[in-house]
């Protein structure tokens, strides 16, 4: 009463204001919170198509001879970039992958296009390992243009490394006179790639790494040449890619040197 007499008038401190002590003070609980797992990202349909033709080809590499392997590559080959593809390319144009995945069919569709000269193809970004085993794989998880596409890839990084072992070559016996370095870079880049691409270059033969000579020649069982010989045969003209003529004449031009 006093106060209000006085024109003052007492308010009770805020909430804010109150100071808790310790004793009044929220303690921390002692439960253990369970925290969501976290999800491990959910592999893309080609991820799981490319671990398992992995895993086929592997398996098929270490079931098979080197010949037995080599020829399998040479008939697999046959049909997804020799004549063979481009006689029934019109088939594997008109091909829609019998699934309801949108993924796999716009891959499909995309492979097509680029076959045909249209668009990127759909596995640039891929290792060789993975290149190697949608080309010769044989479970028809891939359409035969996606194989085509996929050696296209092959191609085109095997005619980069011609070019650039050629010149390395060159550089090489202008500065030595010799191109000993080159032969082993040629003869290690055979070593490297799968099984059935390297069975499917030398045949059935087991190259012999130790170097022979000053032309670093190989001892074959059957016959003996140089790795610059095997370089040219196998990829000096891996840049021509010639559909063949259909009607079964024989081409004007072979045998003609260019101009």
């Amino acid at each position: 009463m006093e106060s209000i007499r006085s024109g003052h008038i007492d308010t009770p401190p805020s909430a804010a204001s109150v100071r808790r002590s310790p004793e009044n003070a929220p303690t921390p609980s002692t439960e253990s919170v369970a925290l969501p797992a976290p999800q491990e990202p959910e592999l893309s349909s080609l991820a799981k198509q490319l671990s398992a033709a992995v895993d086929r080809a592997a398996a098929r590499d270490a079931s098979l001879t080197r010949k037995e392997l080599g020829a399998l590559a040479g008939a697999l080959w046959e049909k997804i970039a020799g004549q063979s593809y481009y006689f029934s390319k019109q088939s594997y144009d008109e091909f829609v992958p019998d699934t309801n995945d949108p993924s796999l069919l716009e891959r499909a569709k995309q492979a097509t296009a680029f076959v045909n000269g249209k668009g990127d193809n759909p596995f640039k970004a891929l290792g060789r390992e993975e290149l190697s085993a949608i080309v010769y794989d044989q479970a028809d998880v891939f359409t035969v243009n996606e194989r085509h596409a996929a050696w296209k890839e092959i191609n085109m990084r095997e005619c980069q490394w011609t070019r650039d072992i050629c010149q390395k070559l060159d550089a090489e016996r202008q500065l030595t006179g010799r191109i000993d370095n080159g032969q082993r870079e040629i003869l290690a880049y055979y070593q490297s790639l799968p099984p059935i691409e390297e069975a499917k270059l030398i045949g059935s033969y087991k190259i012999n790494s130790s170097i022979q000579g000053a032309d670093f020649e190989i001892d074959w069982p059957e016959f003996n040449t140089s790795l610059l010989d095997m370089l040219a045969n196998n990829w000096g003209h891996a840049e021509e890619e010639v559909e063949p003529d259909r009607t079964g004449k024989p081409d004007a031009n072979l045998g003609k040197t260019p101009d």
